[in-house]
């Protein structure tokens, strides 16, 4: 693995971070301006990364992009951290939706589509987990059955993020029961979220924030426009999403990470705790952490470049940037002290939201037997019934 830039990956590079420095997003809301105006605020971001062809520079050059390398994309998340500007807002429809409609869409859908995600003009979220079919995603019980030349859709969706601000829904449904395999049976939808039968119920946070929603579908309609990758094999594209999902979102992950251990360590130098040794070896444990999950976002990249997709390996990303983050959160509440339990803090916002780490994009467990049978490729242990 050569991390070594070229030419053009180092020319990519210093276009951006010049665009970047020259167009700064303009002054985020007040926290008391509440999370619409917030989000409205990224969206704004959105509009103007995609007015100058930096909305999304992965995806090709057809579809509005700029047709970027695998390389290149990442550059571009690493820039953005290291600019600390905000992703942008329909960060869903730009890393899951518009990568899955190029691989599994039709022409009529990807003409439809991918131009509004990457204007921000319309707003996408991803109804796959359930209250019971969280981790266990081919568990999910959500109907989809058909009427004349649509479908109509009964169930509840939950840990929708982004939900009370989309137009669309990559929702995957049942559309065949009593098979063998409980993957089978299953088909992949782009559902209007903008209809009566559709509700959503926001669920409220420890930081206060309403990040995830709860979805109830009650006889909402789909038209057979809006299936994709043809019905019964919605289990297939679905793991093109997750896949997505854990790869494009591990160096937008890192980069944080590094920038939140850099601030920990001013923190630590402010109160002149770095000669403890205590905290210099927790530091010093979460450096190396830090540097080999960036390493690990790289060796994924090359695997993207070798395989031509995005493999197991990324779970491993997000395990261990799980566990990571957790552990520097707890870390600055020991040495930041009384701040850390302040409402409204920085650290105190980090060490609460950090909490839900090890749930959201897939639980620790089920990421570690990801690793164990895929990556390692060790036996599945059978359970007792």
């Amino acid at each position: 693995m050569d991390l070594t830039f070229s030419e053009k990956e180092t020319a990519f590079r210093d276009e951006l971070r010049a665009w970047l420095a020259a167009n700064p997003p303009s002054d985020p809301p007040r926290r008391e301006e509440g999370e619409e105006a917030n989000y409205a605020w990224r969206r704004e971001w959105q509009r103007q990364l995609y007015d100058w062809g930096w909305a999304a520079p992965g995806w090709p050059a057809e579809y509005g992009g700029r047709g970027a390398t695998l390389t290149e994309s990442a550059i571009y998340f690493e820039e953005l951290g290291a600019a600390r500007v905000p992703l942008p807002a329909n960060v869903l429809g730009l890393l899951l939706g518009g990568p899955t409609l190029m691989v599994w869409g039709t022409d009529e859908q990807k003409e439809r589509y991918l131009p509004p995600i990457l204007s921000a003009e319309e707003i996408w979220c991803q109804g796959f987990s359930e209250p019971d079919a969280g981790s266990d995603l081919a568990a999910l019980k959500a109907r989809a059955v058909k009427d004349g030349d649509g479908w109509v859709v009964t169930g509840q969706k939950v840990w929708t993020s982004g939900a009370q601000y989309s137009k669309w829904c990559m929702l995957v449904a049942r559309t065949e029961s009593g098979l063998a395999k409980k993957h089978h049976g299953l088909t992949y939808f782009l559902m209007d979220m903008e209809q009566e039968g559709v509700q959503v119920r926001p669920l409220r946070q420890i930081t206060g924030e309403a990040e995830f929603n709860e979805l109830f579908i009650d006889g909402a309609r789909i038209s057979d426009a809006n299936v994709v990758g043809g019905v019964g094999n919605g289990w297939k594209v679905a793991l093109t999403t997750l896949m997505n999902e854990r790869a494009g979102l591990g160096f937008a992950l890192q980069v944080r990470l590094r920038q939140m251990l850099d601030d920990l360590f001013a923190a630590t130098a402010e109160r002149g705790l770095l000669e403890d040794s205590l905290y210099a070896d927790a530091l010093g444990e979460l450096h190396v952490r830090t540097e080999t999950l960036r390493l690990l976002a790289w060796k994924g990249l090359t695997d993207v470049e070798r395989y031509g997709q995005p493999g197991p390996e990324g779970s491993l990303v997000k395990w261990l940037w799980s566990d990571t983050n957790q552990k520097l959160t707890q870390l600055a509440a020991d040495i930041v002290g009384l701040e850390s339990l302040t409402a409204e803090s920085r650290w105190s916002y980090e060490l609460l939201r950090a909490r839900g780490n090890t749930i959201e994009g897939g639980t620790t467990e089920i990421l570690r037997n990801i690793v164990a049978e895929r990556v390692l490729g060790l036996p599945r242990i059978a359970t007792a019934a």
